[in-house]
């Protein structure tokens, strides 16, 4: 594999971590790390050329402002100079990940902009960082991504040990291996289906630690549903439709051990029912007409939709509400419009359909053995 164009990570890949998780919020903290402009010397004298693509929400949080990350780089791209290595274009996302740019790794906008600026392609190109997230959002831009084992690298690489990613001790290592023609071109099948877990693996643990308190407020208020005689009622389409369903087979059969059979009801089963609405009353009516004929104060709707937008999903919460009903949100990352309409909302940290769509089923595996556990006899 001949490599042309190196996109860089810079914490963690040149420079040394501020220490406590912190920031480098001006050129006196900076440290390089050892072997890092003799890499970049290395790969310079060698014609190729060399991009750094870095996340500093710094910025975006108030904590140094665009002129104070510009006098840091001023002086990066000085040191690096005076070693003889040329750093070519610099790209930065300043944004919070609250902002939902973008350009912020793991997302690829920022591996995108070095390529437009590069005459070189995708498979002349090689990303080099220490974390998951400069290897998801390598592979997400189509580019190979390597590995170094300084600044988060050596605890990045427990995760990765079971995929085909190299991983070098440090740029000076990586750059020996690109010139003697060592690196070898990542397969994008294989990048494709590695991004994939990757990926799943990041937004479950995002996920566990925002949904923790919820999944418990959500059990307690389908036990005083249940107990109290009541029903659940589950809607969503297509994926989430099969993950209503899902939902209503756990609770009406068994998940953990037997007990007695529980109240629930998919409003998506009855095709005759559901064609007959939607050709009657339009698509976006198809399961607010059913909570209209079976909904009772002190039932509970589980509302499933990825983006939050799905017209026939929010007309079904609306009509819950307006019954009496609790109404359960599983979406994503934005909520869309049904987030405020629900008194428990499971709001999955990703704008990804197939990661959200994982998460829900494993919100509703724990929702299951957690009523299952904690009220076997109901």
């Amino acid at each position: 594999m001949t490599i042309r164009h190196v996109i860089l990570d810079r914490d963690g890949v040149l420079n040394e971590l501020a220490p406590r998780g912190g920031y480098i919020t001006s050129p006196a903290q900076w440290r390089w790390i050892p072997g890092a402009l003799e890499g970049l010397a290395r790969l310079s004298r060698a014609g190729i050329r060399a991009s750094i693509a870095t996340n500093q929400s710094a910025v975006g949080r108030g904590l140094m402002s665009g002129d104070d990350l510009a006098s840091i780089h001023t002086q990066m791209v000085a040191d690096a100079a005076r070693h003889g290595a040329a750093i070519d274009a610099l790209m930065v996302c300043p944004h919070t990940p609250q902002e939902r740019c973008d350009c912020r790794k793991p997302r690829p906008g920022l591996i995108n902009q070095a390529l437009e600026t590069a005459p070189s392609g995708t498979g002349d190109t090689m990303k080099i960082g220490d974390d998951v997230t400069d290897l998801e959002a390598s592979w997400a831009a189509g580019v190979t991504g390597v590995l170094v084992r300084t600044g988060k690298g050596i605890a990045t690489e427990s995760v990765v040990s079971s995929m085909d990613v190299a991983i070098f001790d440090d740029l000076d290592t990586v750059s020996r291996a690109v010139l003697g023609n060592e690196m070898r071109l990542g397969d994008a099948r294989r990048m494709s289906v590695q991004r994939a877990f990757l990926e799943h693996q990041r937004v479950v643990r995002m996920a566990t630690e925002s949904s923790a308190t919820s999944l418990i407020d959500a059990v307690d208020l389908a036990h005083r549903c249940l107990e109290s005689g009541h029903k659940i009622m589950t809607c969503g389409n297509g994926g989430s439709a099969s993950d209503a369903q899902h939902l209503v087979g756990e609770l009406v059969g068994r998940y953990c051990s037997d007990r007695p059979a529980r109240a629930a009801i998919a409003l998506t089963t009855d095709g005759s029912t559901m064609t007959a609405l939607a050709n009657d009353y339009g698509y976006e009516r198809v399961f607010a007409r059913q909570v209209e004929a079976l909904g009772r104060r002190g039932d509970v709707l589980v509302a499933i939709s990825t983006s939050g937008r799905s017209r026939n999903v929010i007309e079904a919460a609306l009509t819950a509400r307006s019954r009496g009903c609790r109404v359960i949100g599983l979406t994503g990352e934005s909520g869309g419009d049904l987030a405020p309409l629900c008194d428990i909302v499971f709001a999955v940290p990703s704008t990804v359909t197939a990661r959200i769509q994982e998460v829900h089923g494993l919100l509703i595996h724990a929702f299951a053995e957690a009523l299952d556990r904690c009220h076997p006899a109901l």
